[in-house]
């Protein structure tokens, strides 16, 4: 009978325990109570990020995993035609209620490219790991930013578009990568931004 009883106290407390664990991963949202992986569709990420399937690939690159994401996408501000001084666009990507990627597009003038990049850089610390890139007339990007300073109005010292990808929740992947893929999303931004803008001046940006 002593030996029943403690066989019926053990598996007692074994199941005790496995309902308790089970019970933690279920709120942690571990496996295998993980919730189903939500979906970038192309078809669904904002306008003002450019080419959607290059844009939709980019961001499935940097974000990191989420039941759910939603875009919020506006230009707020439109430029009407060349006479115009500003413009101002952005997109919100956010993934279970929570801000992930803020990008903006304005049109912006600065006595030199020089100046435009220090007001990036002060935004966006450590500026030991921001770096150049090819694209505008200044490009600059990290694993957590990718910005272009892109000609935009013709005329001598003409406005230029100020284009900012900020990544406020990185994923899983490498820095190399999250850094490119930001830099995608910055030149689909400025590219699209460039022919939204009524753009004359040749934008430097390629895909």
């Amino acid at each position: 009978m002593a030996f029943t009883r403690t066989k019926a106290l053990i598996s007692g407390g074994t199941v005790l325990l496995l309902c308790l664990v089970g019970g933690v991963l279920h709120a942690l949202g571990l496996p295998p109570f993980e919730g189903k992986k939500g979906e970038i569709k192309a078809s669904e990420v904002c306008g003002t990020l450019g080419l959607s399937s290059s844009s939709a690939a980019a961001l499935r690159r940097v974000l990191p995993d989420k039941s759910s994401y939603a875009f919020d996408d506006a230009v707020t501000d439109p430029r009407r035609d060349d006479k115009d001084s500003s413009y101002f666009a952005s997109c919100f990507v956010h993934g279970d209620d929570e801000l992930l990627v803020a990008a903006t597009a304005k049109l912006a003038e600065y006595d030199d490219g020089g100046d435009w990049r220090k007001d990036v850089v002060a935004t966006n610390k450590p500026a030991s790991a921001v770096k150049p890139f090819g694209a505008g007339d200044q490009a600059i990007a990290s694993d957590r930013v990718a910005a272009i300073y892109v000609p935009c109005v013709a005329r001598a010292s003409g406005p230029h578009l100020s284009v900012v990808v900020q990544l406020q929740r990185p994923g899983s992947a490498g820095r190399d990568q999250l850094r490119e893929g930001l830099i995608t999303l910055a030149r689909n931004t400025a590219l699209h931004a460039h022919r939204n803008a009524k753009c004359d001046a040749p934008s430097k940006v390629t895909r």
